[in-house]
């Protein structure tokens, strides 16, 4: 059984879908800075595509997760970054 957590405060100022998935991304950026990884630009970050957030989220389409990170992208909420379209 999974078990999905988010904060009060953060549904009550952005909705219990950000908060869900803020609450994902912190556990994430938490455990890479416990572990000195993903350290970019003096941010750690995390990373997954959509696709795979709606696999880990069964009640989110993909669609719906890039619309919900788009807006999380726009209000301030989430750094984006598109590493991965770079050519290394």
């Amino acid at each position: 059984m999974k078990i999905h957590s988010f904060y009060i405060e953060d549904a009550e100022k952005h909705g219990v879908e950000k908060a869900v998935i803020l609450y994902n991304l912190r556990f994430w950026l938490e455990k890479n800075k416990a572990n000195e990884k993903n350290l970019h630009d003096g941010y750690y970050w995390t990373y997954n595509s959509a696709k795979a957030f709606a696999t880990l989220f069964p009640y989110y389409n993909s669609s719906k997760i890039h619309r919900l990170l788009t807006q999380m992208e726009s209000e301030g909420l989430v750094p984006v970054s598109y590493t991965h379209l770079r050519a290394h």
